[in-house]
């Protein structure tokens, strides 16, 4: 695996650092679309990778319609020219306004949010009084994963009361279910059908009181096959664009590459077996216990400790590693991963060749930005 990440101009590389490979982010494209069985299914989610690089390639492979999570994101595919926006974070108040500021000023994008509650209901619908717009609204629902969302059980309310307010329309149901990840596929596909169940008889309840049919966005990444599998529902994988190898071990049979990877250099051997790494938990996504990292050419060794700015190992095996060696590194989970750098350097036919700006990285706007 080292050699197709390998960099023949590696002097020009500061680490800890980022690696993007296009070619692997195009060839990533393509099988979501060929899971999902066309471009029409898919609402691809930004916040893995933040880049305008990789928004771009996805439009031009015929993706207009993305998911958010921040403000920051939004208005990155605000700036993208994308036809259809989906924040999928229930706002509050200061981020609503924000919102509406954005839809009145980029009339020609279409802007949608989640709810799952009645006095955000409210609320929405009162700023959306006060500014003059209809706001767009998915009912976010909670199947299992217990983080955001209203039980199915209780839904049903909810969609009343958003189908008969005026100053809000009902775009559909979402559902995120990243709870579901047993290694099996078979398995897998079966608890997602089991979990999607009570979705099933909320639309059954929808149906018999005169409502259409609503539209659902499903899943994430591990969900993303399961549910491709139903036929009208869309699809929001994100982490399948870079891939990480948190997904890799519980999606062992994906077509998606690890398109990314971190790089870091051996600056000390404190002790014998030892080695330090300058790849500490300010350079790579820390939420999990070690290792957060898997270093190629080292997947044997112990993981012993990390602290800001340096990760310490334990190799026993012989070897000819040298201070200032570079060394390639996996990471575990590449969303927070991303969010620590500014920009990723470009790898092409084993070359450095520029940057990857990752231009979504602040939670912090103005209010009139």
């Amino acid at each position: 695996m080292l050699d197709e990440f390998k960099v023949h101009n590696e002097d020009t590389l500061f680490t800890p650092g980022l690696l993007v490979y296009p070619e692997k982010v195009q060839k990533n494209i393509n099988a979501m679309i060929s899971i999902a069985g066309g471009i029409n299914r898919l609402i691809p989610h930004v916040k893995t990778h933040k880049m305008t690089a990789v928004i771009k390639l996805q439009m031009l492979a015929g993706i207009r319609q993305f998911k958010c999570a921040t403000l920051s994101e939004m208005q990155l595919l605000i700036r993208c020219g994308v036809d259809r926006i989906l924040l999928a974070h229930q706002p509050t108040h200061e981020k609503m306004q924000q919102f509406i500021l954005w839809q009145k000023e980029n009339p020609k994008q279409v802007f949608t949010s989640l709810v799952d509650n009645v006095d955000s209901l409210q609320l929405f619908s009162t700023l959306a009084k006060k500014n003059g717009v209809k706001i767009r609204l998915w009912i976010d629902i909670n199947n299992g994963m217990n983080r955001t969302g209203i039980l199915p059980a209780k839904a049903f309310s909810l969609y009343n009361a958003l189908k008969e307010d005026t100053h809000l329309e009902f775009q559909g149901l979402h559902v995120y279910d990243g709870h579901i990840r047993p290694l099996d596929l078979e398995e897998r596909i079966s608890k997602c059908n089991a979990d999607f169940e009570p979705i099933e008889s909320l639309v059954n309840q929808i149906l018999r009181a005169g409502g259409a049919v609503p539209e659902i966005i499903t899943g994430g990444s591990p969900s993303f096959y399961p549910h491709a599998l139903r036929a009208k529902s869309l699809l929001s994988p994100g982490t399948t664009l870079l891939w990480d190898l948190g997904y890799r071990k519980i999606w062992k049979e994906s077509p998606f590459l690890n398109a990314a990877v971190l790089i870091t250099r051996l600056i000390s051997k404190p002790n014998t077996n030892l080695y330090c790494f300058d790849l500490g938990h300010k350079a790579v996504a820390s939420e999990m216990p070690l290792p957060r990292v898997e270093i190629l050419g080292l997947e044997n060794a112990i993981h012993k400790g990390q602290s800001e700015e340096h990760l310490i190992v334990e190799y026993t095996e012989e070897n000819d590693f040298k201070v200032g060696d570079l060394f390639y590194a996996l990471p575990y989970h590449i969303c927070p991963t991303v969010a620590k750098y500014n920009r990723a350097y470009t790898i092409e036919e084993g070359l450095h060749t520029g940057y990857w700006e990752i231009g979504a990285r602040d939670y912090q706007l103005e209010a009139n930005r």
